[in-house]
């Protein structure tokens, strides 16, 4: 089931950005013949596969997502970034599906895409759109087009999501997208790979792409506002995951936690008490 909903979505999503690819190549003969073909698709797979039809529909417009980003990239001069943008937020969200998929088949659901992921990430993106046409007509593209923020924004935002990525595939089965407060038989405290430097490389990770995407946009305001929200997010969530884990793995959590960061500046994690830390450590010895 878990190969079969990840090929569904891998090849809804692809349709799109594969009919975009064709159109920039200017082949006018296949342009056309592959844009009946691959659209069509989409009805005919949900009639085919009605249990599965949420899972093109969102597919599909995340690949249409991606698919205007190549398009404002390749045929404008001056959005280039918002095209960047948009391909980079399309792979974001359908990357989370796919290796969930692959990784925690029984948790996976349409909540996977991270697409409802609460009012405040909507606010967020409109706000962050609305920024950059506001700025962007008013100030001109000289404003929006500042190079060293701009390639700033882009590696930061690529280097977020790629430590993110690792961390889910590093943690394969042991991750989840929601805090945990029961411990699964087969639950094991990850310790390598991405994990060796960050004991919340997921969270970490999010966090710097976050704020990129709008260093991407050259957006100001934004990126001060996502920076400010993203930290207190990740902090209260941290928080309460960390409370759980020490539960969980309790002397063996303290030392890693000792011994390995957050990679968010200024977020500790939860406080343990020094008389309850010194009992759990001599536990685990």
């Amino acid at each position: 089931m878990a190969c079969r909903n990840f090929s569904i979505a891998l090849i809804s999503y692809l349709n799109p950005i594969l009919c975009v690819l064709l159109l920039i190549s200017k082949d006018a003969n296949a342009i056309w013949y592959t844009f009946g073909i691959l659209f069509s698709i989409a009805p005919l797979f949900s009639l085919a596969l009605p249990r599965e039809h949420g899972i093109v529909y969102r597919g599909y417009f995340i690949g249409a997502v991606g698919s205007a980003g190549l398009i404002v990239s390749w045929y404008t001069d001056h959005h280039k970034q918002l095209g960047c943008y948009l391909v980079g937020l399309s792979f974001f969200h359908i990357s989370e599906y796919l290796l969930t998929a692959l990784f925690k088949e029984h948790k996976l659901s349409y909540d996977s895409f991270l697409l409802n992921h609460s009012t405040a990430y909507h606010v967020a993106l409109v706000v962050g759109l609305f920024e950059y046409l506001v700025t962007f007509v008013n100030l001109g593209p000289g404003y929006k087009f500042y190079a060293p923020i701009y390639w700033t924004g882009g590696v930061v935002m690529i280097a977020g999501d790629a430590v993110r990525k690792l961390a889910m595939i590093t943690a394969a089965e042991n991750f989840d997208h929601i805090v945990q407060d029961t411990k699964n038989e087969d639950h094991k405290l990850v310790q390598n790979g991405v994990y060796a430097i960050s004991r919340h490389p997921s969270y970490a990770g999010w966090f710097y792409w976050s704020i990129a995407t709008q260093l991407l946009l050259c957006n100001p305001v934004s990126t001060c506002a996502y920076a400010y929200a993203a930290w207190r997010f990740f902090s209260e969530r941290i928080e309460e995951e960390e409370y759980y884990l020490v539960q969980f793995f309790r002397g063996e959590y303290v030392d890693y936690k000792d011994n390995v960061g957050i990679g968010i500046p200024f977020i500790k994690g939860y406080e343990i008490d020094p008389a309850v830390r010194e009992q759990l450590l001599k536990k685990n010895k």
